[in-house]
């Protein structure tokens, strides 16, 4: 279950923003969790709420919620905007090229913090 080591390091980050925001008491904390991201939703928050939260004053009782970015990717080619349900067959659907980017979908960060 890697989530958890996933789930320590954004921690990370989300006590360095309240530091610098003086924020003292965490209430909600708003994840972006891409559609690729290769991160399972329910062990994340599993460590998030059983784990961090219990073990941090600061975050007891906060609410967690997260943002789905969904996969998207660009030829390299001819710049066509290859859909999810394209990526099956790992080439253009526009010019069959197999030179695409993944341009969004993959990424798993701290969207937002909320606190007092």
């Amino acid at each position: 279950m890697h989530e958890h080591g996933i789930a320590k390091e954004l921690w990370k980050i989300v006590l360095a923003e309240a530091q610098k925001n003086n924020i003292s008491k965490i209430t909600k904390l708003t994840i972006a969790l891409g559609e690729a991201s290769g991160i399972e939703k329910d062990f994340l928050n599993h460590s998030f709420v059983d784990h961090i939260f219990m073990e941090n004053e600061i975050a007891k009782g906060a609410v967690i919620e997260y943002e789905f970015m969904p996969l998207a990717a660009k030829c390299n080619i001819c710049s066509f905007d290859v859909k999810p349900s394209d990526m099956s067959e790992l080439v253009c659907p526009n010019c069959k090229s197999g030179d695409i980017s993944v341009i969004s979908g993959r990424e798993t960060y701290v969207k937002s913090i909320e606190g007092e």
